[in-house]
């Protein structure tokens, strides 16, 4: 009997200690398993997921934080104060970044003191009452941290019960309503010829129409990238924004981008011609491959600095320049840069750079663009100049083109076809962008 009643002592404690070091796993895990390293120089903290927030304050370049979830591409982050905000997700090593196991916490008790800090000295930052639910973001020394109205706090542990799951803040579901719900009155313009009008907000919708150029539907909302549209009979489709222009008696409700750095910019950098289509012929070269290894070394360039960078193509492949103006369109870029090389017709001499604008307020940027490039580049600045080009004139976004040299003039070509020139390119459209987002 004795020896059964040591068994059953031993089992007990055994269990007591396998929950409490499953409780502590659990503490570690939720503690560690979202900690990113800031990759940028400087990142700015946002109130919300996007570049419509207010900056909250700002991270140095090599910081820790720790992600506590993901929407739109941005991180939830908590700061070593405390403070809770937003993140861009491409400016972090997300590499130890693993699924979360989201935990809410539920008040069990009927009225419980949530404090700053965890410690029963801390100041009383509010009241909470059997029932309410909050996200559970950290547990340390007998507290659980919990996002409490839009701010960090603190309640005792053995008030409050866990369980899976995850509230939407207040801010966001006001962001996503705001979002999804703008009645506004006025026409939206179909600006490009075969366009799909579809009978949901999204590109895997089914097509329930094809639009021609010209054509003019009554504006009902906004949802996402896409406008909801009334057809003749009463029914509605929706059609991707970047397809159409909108009245100018459309009020437009959404917060504007404001990007604030480079860092947090999305750039589209466009290597001209590809595949089938070789650019101008040089006597050792083809354009299309010195416009994609130009290309590669800008995108490094900007990406170091944190940008988030997108080529319009990665290799030698056939891309339409509608399809590059699409790019720029959808990913609602901040900028969009093609780059080439030109060439003049047979017996005429050319030599040099240019920089090409189409829309009047893309001027400063062409002119800050073509200054750099004339403080770092060998060859004769040719200026800035008017540019009709399509994948200027179709783009919503601030464009230019870049001409760095003349395919065929061989003092050009040596001078331009090698690392240390497409560096002194990158090097001038990185002090540009890096002035101009300021």
């Amino acid at each position: 009997m004795r020896t059964l009643q040591l068994s059953r002592n031993a089992m007990l404690i055994l269990l007591v200690v396998f929950f409490m070091t499953l409780g502590s796993i659990g503490t570690v895990a939720l503690a560690n398993y979202t900690n990113v390293v800031v990759e940028a120089s400087v990142v700015n903290v946002r109130l919300g997921p996007g570049l419509s927030y207010e900056i909250m304050t700002q991270v140095q370049g090599g910081a820790n934080v720790n992600v506590l979830s993901e929407k739109n591409e941005w991180y939830k982050v908590r700061l070593d104060d405390g403070r809770i905000g937003w993140i861009a997700s491409w400016l972090v090593d997300n590499t130890e970044v693993a699924a979360s196991q989201n935990l809410v916490a539920t008040i069990i008790e009927s009225s419980v003191n949530v404090r700053e800090e965890n410690s029963q000295e801390a100041e009383i930052v509010g009241t909470a009452v059997e029932g309410e639910q909050f996200n559970l973001l950290y547990e340390e020394n007998g507290w659980s941290q919990i996002y409490y109205h839009d701010r960090v706090a603190w309640v005792l542990s053995e008030l409050v019960e866990l369980s899976p799951g995850l509230i939407e803040s207040e801010i966001e579901a006001e962001q996503d309503m705001s979002a999804e719900t703008t009645p506004v009155a006025g026409n939206i313009t179909i600006i490009n010829e075969g366009v799909n009008i579809r009978s949901g907000p999204s590109l895997n919708d089914e097509v329930l129409m094809t639009a021609t150029l010209g054509e003019s539907f009554p504006f009902i909302r906004e949802v996402g990238d896409f406008y909801e549209v009334e057809f003749e009979d009463g029914t509605t489709g929706f059609i991707a924004n970047w397809l159409v222009e909108l009245d100018s008696t459309i009020s437009q409700n959404e917060a504007p981008l404001i990007t604030t750095t480079l860092s947090e910019a999305t750039i589209v950098i466009d290597p001209g011609h590809g595949g089938t289509d070789p650019g101008a012929l040089g006597s050792f070269v083809y354009e299309k491959e010195v416009t994609l290894s130009t290309a590669e070394q800008v995108a490094k360039k900007l990406e170091q600095a944190g940008a988030n960078v997108i080529l319009t193509r990665t290799d030698d492949e056939s891309v339409s320049l509608e399809e590059r103006v699409w790019m720029s369109n959808s990913y609602q870029a901040d900028l969009f840069i093609s780059l080439h090389y030109d060439s003049t017709p047979e017996g005429v001499f050319g030599t040099g750079f240019t920089t090409y604008y189409y829309n009047g307020n893309d001027s400063y940027l062409a002119e800050l663009m073509n200054d750099k490039l004339g403080q770092n580049l060998p060859l004769q600045n040719n200026g800035v100049a008017f540019g009709d080009y399509l994948v200027l004139r179709e783009n919503s976004q601030p464009s230019l083109l870049l001409e760095l040299g003349y395919m065929n003039n061989d003092d050009d070509a040596y001078t331009f076809d090698n690392n240390y020139y497409r560096d002194l390119v990158a090097d001038s459209i990185f002090a540009a962008l890096t002035e101009y987002f300021q």
